[in-house]
């Protein structure tokens, strides 16, 4: 860029001194010149005598006194006319010196406003982003590389970035896949009206998808304040009727069944999701626990608490993300913060990258339970965004949050805590809400 600035104020400027040169002759000066007219006054005088309109004697006194004009008007060698460079060589002069301060100053300048106010080191982030964008052959766990370098994601930029890919979706109505993720980023927002309407748009794409079925009930039952009854139940059904073993399904009916006060039909579903995960796993045990509970349950007054199943954070997630193992814990809080605990408050539990973006990379959120520890677990299905799956970072911590207001932002009085930093799939968590925001 340098070299074309260059050119363009050095080839006009030389190339014009190069055809001054040629077209600019050189002048005679003062002295030449009044020979020059002496010489001709000289061959009138010829002429004169040679006409015979003058005589000899006139014309040797013309001559005389022609002779005695020279000498006094004209210096230095009377005999030559002398030819000297005219004024363009000193203008030519003046234009290298011009050109030449022009070479220096034009670069240096130029670097040093572009060191003071330009941002040189945005050209190596934009590289490092759009390597570890999706599709450009850069594998999943070289993203955090590129993305640790990224300016941080602010919660007012989670919102808005929610907002546009919902004014996105009203232009591309068509895409289901769109749909899904726009209701899971305002599920895990919050705004689960939102979330059943976008749910609605990709079953009405996807009429037999059993994962979004499933989905879409979870949204439906947490705009009822966690009742299955109604749309929800119908939902699940459908979603199991589509695939009979998914486990988020079988993990809605369990829970659905058992607040129903159906305990068989509710033990039949746990028995049956317990069937599809591994022996002695964690989420196996975990499983254990709650048919425990359930068997241990007086006919539709579960001892489970209540918000725990909501969101399928027992083992369900596990069916979503495959072979991705999933990350799962307990959050527990002292009787002192929990007294303050109020009915309408919210339980966030998410999980950030310890060296990437702000923005969470799996989050649940439920009514706030009136039992503790409560359990969770996240996976990849959780994801807010293309290519910001949990499994794709080195080493992440759980944030659990009780909020006051219910929105994702965090507000003075919400009582917080986190766990020490971990590797993505680690099982038993432990997630301590020990103090209150300022």
């Amino acid at each position: 860029m340098l070299i074309a600035a260059l050119g363009f104020v050095l080839v006009p400027l030389l190339r014009s001194r190069s055809s001054d040169q040629h077209r600019s002759p050189k002048i005679l000066t003062d002295s030449a010149s009044n020979v020059a007219i002496f010489r001709a006054q000289k061959a009138e005088i010829e002429d004169d005598f040679a006409a015979a309109l003058i005589n000899a004697e006139e014309r040797d006194h013309a001559l005389q006194e022609l002779s005695m004009r020279v000498a006094s008007e004209v210096k230095g060698d009377a005999a030559s006319i002398d030819l000297v460079p005219s004024a363009s060589s000193a203008i030519s002069r003046g234009i290298w010196v011009f050109a030449t301060l022009a070479v220096i100053a034009i670069p240096v300048s130029s670097i040093l406003l572009y060191a003071t106010l330009g941002s040189p080191q945005l050209m190596s982030k934009a590289l490092a982003v759009a390597g570890a964008a999706p599709g450009r052959g850069v594998s999943p766990a070289a993203a955090p590389e590129a993305t640790a370098t990224s300016p941080e994601v602010t919660d007012k930029q989670i919102l808005a970035m929610v907002d546009s890919l919902a004014e996105k979706m009203q232009q591309n109505p068509s895409d289901p896949k769109g749909w899904v993720l726009l209701a899971r980023s305002q599920n895990a927002l919050g705004r689960y009206a939102d979330a059943a309407k976008s749910y609605e748009r990709a079953v009405a794409l996807l009429p037999n998808d059993a994962q979004i079925l499933a989905d879409y009930a979870d949204a439906s039952a947490m705009t009822q304040d966690g009742r299955f009854d109604g749309k929800p139940l119908t939902l699940i059904k459908q979603a199991l009727q589509a695939d009979p073993n998914n486990m988020k399904a079988l993990a809605l009916a369990g829970t659905a069944e058992m607040r129903l006060g159906n305990k068989a039909q509710s033990l039949k579903h746990w028995q049956k999701l317990k069937t599809l995960v591994a022996k002695d796993s964690d989420d196996a045990r975990e499983l254990d626990s709650i048919i425990a509970e359930v068997n241990g349950t007086s006919e539709g007054k579960p001892t489970l608490p209540a918000a725990q199943p909501t969101p399928a954070a027992t083992s369900a997630p596990a069916a979503v993300a495959g072979s991705v193992k999933t990350t799962s814990g307990s959050v527990t809080i002292p009787p002192e913060l929990a007294a303050k605990i109020l009915p309408g408050d919210t339980l966030f539990v998410f999980a950030r990258a310890v060296n990437g973006p702000k923005m969470p990379l799996a989050i649940i959120r439920v009514p706030a339970p009136k039992a503790w520890p409560f359990a969770f677990s996240l996976d990849d299905s959780m994801a807010m965004a293309p290519g910001m799956n949990l499994s794709a970072f080195p080493e992440v911590t759980i944030e659990a949050r009780i909020s006051k207001s219910g929105g994702a932002q965090p507000q003075p009085g919400d009582l917080v805590g986190q766990s020490a930093p971990f590797k993505p799939g680690t099982s038993n968590i432990g997630v301590a809400i020990s103090r209150a925001l300022p």
